[in-house]
């Protein structure tokens, strides 16, 4: 067996945070021989954890042949439960890149093959496959594989090479001894582990969708004939790159890096709109003025004048200025047809008072808006 037992430099990151604190956490990945915990073996096991006094320490245990596995093993789960010893009664974290999926239960069946104590209830979980795949479409990328992330972060590699090709490279090295395969087999796991706090930077883009930010401030602007709501907000964290997405009535951009701004921008509907009553059967239409009155009143008139309203006739049309919206956070609501599919409420200069409601606002357009929002890369 052999120990890799290196102190790292690594920059402050301040969305580890949201995970736990960085003295319980524990990056971690394996590299096996297979897919199969039954048919293959775990050759490498590589962390990272924070030590008081240290700083980042990265270790790595490597198995040189399989009556070397059990020593790997024992050893990564001795460092566990020293480090539970030191911070009890709470548990370390292991943070993984879709290590639910994979690396924690092929340890776990490893362990169990060897009447080795599981670590599952000795540790807590945070899976950054699961907490950021959502994510997808707003980072624009093809997959969620890690090196398209590290890409999407301008985090360069010197491994060029994925798990699968390296098991005959390992194979290779255990019949040779060869160095440089060694060497090879190092890096990439020592990339993959010392990358994944990198990632953690894409938490705070969750931390946005999530509507972890507060309202600066709230205006209207004019532009030619068109009203503007002008909404910025201060975000908790900045993002890693800037965000930007138009699309109908809706202008977002939220800056990158250390601004922590985000402004929403949102064009103003001048005109007239539809109020629909939701109990058509009580209601006539009136043909000549457009509209529908409640029978009530609508006795009264001619029967030749009116109708039965239906759900696409029992509307009354107001004229005004109005707000689009995706979500009902103001009411009552206007349509521009009876199948039209954009949210309308009347606006006035009182909206502009109630920060929490603006930023309830903010939120819904945010969340409408993820499914095809474009991160663009601003250098």
């Amino acid at each position: 067996m052999k120990l890799i037992d290196e102190r790292i430099e690594m920059e402050d990151i301040p969305e580890l945070s949201l995970i736990g604190p960085r003295e319980r956490l524990v990056f971690f990945d394996i590299e096996t021989t297979g897919l199969s915990s039954g048919r293959s073996e775990v050759y490498l096991i590589g962390c990272l954890g924070f030590e008081e006094g240290e700083g980042w320490r990265h270790r790595a245990w490597f198995s040189e042949g399989m009556e070397d596995e059990p020593l790997i093993l024992g050893a990564f789960c001795d460092m566990l439960m020293e480090k539970r010893k030191r911070h009890a009664p709470h548990k370390p974290i292991l943070v993984t890149y879709n290590g639910e999926g994979f690396d924690l239960p092929f340890i776990s069946a490893c362990l169990r093959s060897y009447c080795l104590p599981d670590i599952k209830d000795a540790v807590l979980s945070f899976d950054l496959y699961r907490e950021l795949k959502s994510l997808k479409p707003v980072l624009g990328l093809p997959n969620m594989k890690l090196k398209s992330l590290e890409r999407y972060l301008g985090i360069d590699r010197e491994d060029r090479f994925s798990g699968g090709e390296l098991i005959p490279i390992y194979h290779r090295y255990r019949s040779t001894g060869d160095q440089e395969l060694l060497s090879k087999l190092l890096l990439h796991n020592g990339e993959d582990i010392v990358n994944l706090p990198q990632i953690c930077r894409l938490l705070s883009y969750g931390e946005l969708f999530s509507g972890k930010f507060s309202l600066l401030s709230a205006s209207v602007e004019e532009l030619l004939k068109d009203s503007f709501l002008d909404l910025r907000f201060e975000l908790c964290d900045g993002l890693p790159r800037e965000l930007i997405y138009e699309q109908g009535p809706y202008s977002i951009s939220a800056s990158g890096k250390e601004a922590r701004l985000l402004n929403i921008v949102v064009r103003l509907h001048k005109g007239e709109l539809k109020y629909f009553f939701a109990d058509h059967k009580n209601y006539y239409y009136l043909p000549e003025e457009d509209r529908a009155i409640h029978k009530s009143v609508g006795q009264f008139v001619e029967k030749k004048a009116r109708r039965q309203a239906t759900r696409e006739t029992c509307y009354q049309r107001e004229s005004g200025i109005f707000l689009p919206e995706e979500d009902i956070i103001y009411a009552p609501v206007y349509y521009e047809s009876y199948k039209g599919e954009q949210l309308y409420a009347r606006f006035s200069e009182e909206l502009l008072s109630d920060s929490q409601k603006l930023c309830e606002y903010g939120l819904s357009i945010l969340s409408h808006a993820q499914v095809k929002i474009n991160v663009q890369s601003r250098g």
